[in-house]
């Protein structure tokens, strides 16, 4: 890294679910580049699940319990949410106002991270921001952390001590007794889709005066989280109405990536639902099914459009 002036401030993206070793290296890593660090951390706006099991205040407790046992200046450190958005562009917009907002208009700010795979592509969507690299340490990531969580296996190596002890806790949780069944379903259900074919399914959104039809999902994966009604069509089939509104962001679906068609207008009447304030609905993203909170915003914007 040189940039041509010091940086005021470094800028760490993450979801960190939950943090391992690898997180608090490049933690340190980032202190001793710049006098302050802001740890984003992502997926802030998504309802717990087997991808997403911790809120954002629960990832800031184990951050700092691990930095502090690991010696790091907490006090340096900055936590912010941060949301999904399933767009690019609107995504690095949120990134660079949190950091405008915390170390100024104009501060010279510096990236943390590796580039190791498609989940580390963002670090080339700030070509003015300088660059803290860390080194990637193979064979350490939070897949195998969670795997170990819902599978009750023991924590591999690389699980920071304060964090093994906030992942006894929450094991012995409700949360995590759902998260478990869902554990089990998502596996069920990847083992048994088909090789190749692709999926689809189809949504529809109707708000109707100051409401919004929405459904209560009753199953293994996602129970009692509200949804778009809808129904998830067979491996490789398509929606025989076609939409403008098509959802494709490979991270939205939980199984496997698959297409959301979404249809304005009233839901057919073989899928139940039920009316809820649309200010209640859009305040609390949190209880929504993967993306379908995003999916609600994006439409209602462009009705007022």
């Amino acid at each position: 890294m040189s940039p041509a002036r010091p940086p005021g401030g470094a800028v760490f993206v993450g979801r960190f679910q939950p943090p391992h070793d690898s997180h608090i290296h490049s933690i340190r890593v980032a202190l001793e580049a710049a006098p302050r660090v802001l740890v984003l951390l992502g997926s802030a706006n998504l309802a717990r699940s087997v991808k997403n099991p911790f809120s954002a205040p629960e990832r800031v407790r184990m951050l700092r319990a691990a930095l502090r046992d690991a010696g790091g200046d907490v006090n340096r450190v900055a936590f912010r949410p941060l949301a999904d958005r399933f767009d690019t562009a609107l995504w690095v917009q949120d990134v660079q106002a949190a950091a405008t907002r915390h170390f100024g208009m104009g501060a010279p700010v510096a990236l943390v991270g590796h580039e190791k795979d498609a989940s580390t592509a963002y670090l080339q969507w700030f070509p003015d921001w300088a660059r803290v690299t860390v080194p990637f340490t193979p064979g350490l990531n939070a897949t195998d952390l969670r795997a170990a969580l819902f599978t009750g296996g023991g924590w591999p190596p690389g699980t920071p001590p304060a964090v093994q002890a906030w992942l006894e806790a929450f094991r012995r949780t409700r949360p995590a007794a759902r998260l478990g069944r869902e554990w089990r379903a998502v596996e069920a259900a990847r083992a048994a889709l088909p090789p190749g074919l692709p999926l689809h399914e189809e949504r529809w959104l109707h708000v109707q005066g100051d409401a919004v039809w929405l459904r209560v999902r009753r199953d293994s994966i996602g129970d009692g989280l509200w949804e778009l009604p809808g129904r998830a069509l067979p491996p490789g089939e398509q929606p025989a109405v076609s939409t403008p509104h098509v959802f494709t962001h490979p991270a939205r679906s939980l199984v496997a990536p698959a297409a959301a068609h979404v249809h304005l207008g009233p839901p057919p009447d073989d899928l139940p639902a039920r009316l809820v304030p649309l200010g209640v609905a859009l305040a609390r993203p949190r209880r929504f099914f993967e993306d379908h909170h995003v999916i609600l915003t994006r439409l209602l914007a462009l009705r007022r459009d």
